[in-house]
């Protein structure tokens, strides 16, 4: 997997286009940073951040954000995707820069969509960061050797090997040095329909 280049300040740098999806997903649906909030979790601040392209957002924030927007994490990311079906060739999936390391949408087919999966280079120069988020979560490590920790709960794992947990429970995974390491990350949403569908008390 080929790491993304660093940032690019024009309109077609990958990173900008991210940040700008952002910003236009949630002024189309009437929400305020607040609001948002609110429903992921996620602060204000940070939120506006990240539609300033000033941060990245990073895998659990992605999946926190589709589902308050009601769209696949390809859709959010701008990468196109037909709507009954989506074919990914691993060498072409556009590749996005994000604070875990590289990433490219692997599945997707957008509001029906309840499945999510990525693809996620970690390497041992990335600082550990820890998520919360609805539904169940599963990963795959595809190559070299990562630390998984669930709750207070720490998991070795190699190529290989699969993990699947509670999302709810926080969570965070690191690689364990040498080459860059692949995993797969796939989310499933809870039972209940997602957050988009509620009108926060308030409103």
């Amino acid at each position: 997997m080929t790491s993304h280049m660093a940032a690019d300040p024009s309109p077609d740098d990958p990173e900008q286009r991210v940040a700008a999806r952002l910003g236009e997903l949630r002024r189309a649906r009437g929400l305020t940073l607040t609001t948002l909030a609110e429903w992921t979790g996620i602060s204000a601040a940070h939120l506006s951040r990240m539609e300033k392209g000033e941060r990245q957002p990073s895998i659990g924030s992605l999946f926190q954000l589709a589902r308050a927007y009601g769209v696949s994490v390809g859709e959010l990311v701008g990468d196109e995707r037909p709507h009954e079906h989506r074919v990914v060739r691993g060498a072409g999936a556009p590749v996005h820069e994000g604070p875990d390391g590289p990433y490219a949408t692997m599945a997707g087919l957008g509001p029906r969509s309840a499945l999510e999966a990525v693809r996620l280079e970690l390497t041992a120069d990335h600082p550990q960061r820890s998520a919360v988020h609805s539904g169940e979560e599963w990963l795959y490590v595809v190559r070299g050797e990562i630390t998984a920790r669930v709750g207070a709960t720490e998991i070795a794992l190699g190529a290989g090997d699969a993990l699947h947990f509670d999302a709810s429970a926080r969570h965070s995974l690191w690689s364990r040095g040498g080459p860059a390491t692949v995993i797969i990350v796939s989310v499933a949403p809870p039972s209940a329909g997602p957050p988009h569908g509620r009108v926060p008390a308030g409103s």
